[in-house]
């Protein structure tokens, strides 16, 4: 397995566009942040509606 990759020249390699810089971690920031927020606030929700049944 080890040395068994078919590319043995760089000569004519090509570059891989990933759009890596392109705002993915800003994305991934409000995705993250929306994934923290709504579990938050139904959980809320839920306690302020038990506290108000159960009182």
């Amino acid at each position: 397995m080890i040395n068994s990759s078919p590319i043995t020249t760089w000569e004519g390699a090509g570059a891989f566009f990933n759009f890596a810089g392109s705002g993915s971690a800003v994305v991934c920031f409000w995705i993250m942040t929306a994934l923290l927020v709504v579990p938050l606030i139904v959980a809320l929700n839920a306690e302020r509606s038990a506290e108000q049944t159960h009182g």
